[in-house]
């Protein structure tokens, strides 16, 4: 029995083994075609496989190859710069919140100081030789601060005043002090003197000497006596009844330029409501640095004594 060539055994087959055959193999791949792309579900292509064709159309295409990373890199920086944006509007806003929240503590800062402290400036002589024209002072306000506990009885049980009562809290005007008040015939103009007399008081000025309660005062800040002397508090009108003494309220000022100064002797006493604050230190000139006058510096709650 003669076999075509092509279906000859060859040398090595035997029983068992297989043998070539012209036959299309099922489990062989696919022959492939340049430039033709693969069918089939399990068919893969590629553009090193497809030949020159798919190679001009892979230049045409504005999805293929190189573009398409192009294309996704753009898509990227474009969604990079609105994230960004948004960013920096956060941080725009967050910056201005910051400002906005500086601003109002500063100026609740600043009347915070400006309620309990208030700097002034010296005008003219009548506080020679301590305080000086020019001079620029510092006056604690918080020191004459007043509470209404009539009020505060109403809620606090522990307390016992009347209705309407007020009361220092710290302390009022005491003899010595160098006070800023509103003159009390032009409530626009400030001045500067030393509290002589506190309500109650008898004060008079004879031979340049005051007296109050019928005992001169040893005045060491002044270096000239002479002035306008004063027979009694009834001649300028500062006196509770026929006692001749400075009623509730009320406070007898001298500048310590006696001399040279408009005080109580002239326009009567300082009503209690005109009273700014006590002068607590000088500031400027920086030679002129510390106390006003006063024997301490006086912060309220505790006092420091001055050289």
């Amino acid at each position: 029995m003669t076999f075509p060539r092509d279906e000859e055994p060859g040398p090595e087959a035997g029983a068992g083994q297989p043998t070539s055959s012209s036959q299309p193999d099922a489990f062989a791949p696919p022959e492939r075609t340049p430039g033709v792309p693969p069918t089939g579900q399990g068919d893969l292509w590629s553009q090193d496989t497809a030949g020159p064709a798919a190679e001009r159309d892979s230049s045409d295409n504005p999805f293929g190859g190189s573009e398409v990373t192009e294309v996704a890199g753009l898509a990227v920086a474009t969604a990079g710069m609105v994230l960004t944006g948004g960013e920096q509007r956060r941080r725009w806003r967050r910056i201005a919140w910051e400002l906005t929240q500086t601003l109002v503590l500063a100026v609740m800062i600043f009347l915070l100081v400006r309620a309990i402290a208030q700097n002034f400036r010296v005008e003219g002589p009548s506080m020679e030789p301590g305080l000086h024209d020019g001079q620029y002072l510092l006056v604690n306000k918080a020191v004459y601060f007043k509470l209404n506990v009539g009020n505060l009885a109403k809620f606090i049980p522990f307390i016992d005043a009347e209705d309407g009562e007020e009361k220092f809290l710290f302390h009022g005007p005491q003899r010595g002090d160098v006070i800023v008040f509103r003159y009390p015939k032009d409530p626009d103009r400030d001045f500067i003197k030393r509290v002589i007399g506190v309500p109650g008081d008898r004060v008079s000025v004879q031979d340049g000497i005051v007296y109050v309660n019928d005992v001169p005062l040893e005045e060491d800040y002044i270096a000239d006596h002479a002035g306008r002397d004063l027979d009694s508090l009834a001649s300028v009108e500062c006196t509770s009844g026929d006692d001749e003494v400075i009623p509730p309220g009320n406070y007898f000022v001298l500048g310590d330029n006696r001399p040279n100064s408009s005080d109580s002797r002239s326009w009567g006493c300082v009503p209690e409501d005109y009273i700014i604050g006590k002068a607590m230190l000088s500031y400027w000139p920086l030679s002129e640095l510390g106390g006003v006058g006063n024997r301490s510096l006086d912060l309220g709650i505790i006092k420091i004594p001055l050289p």
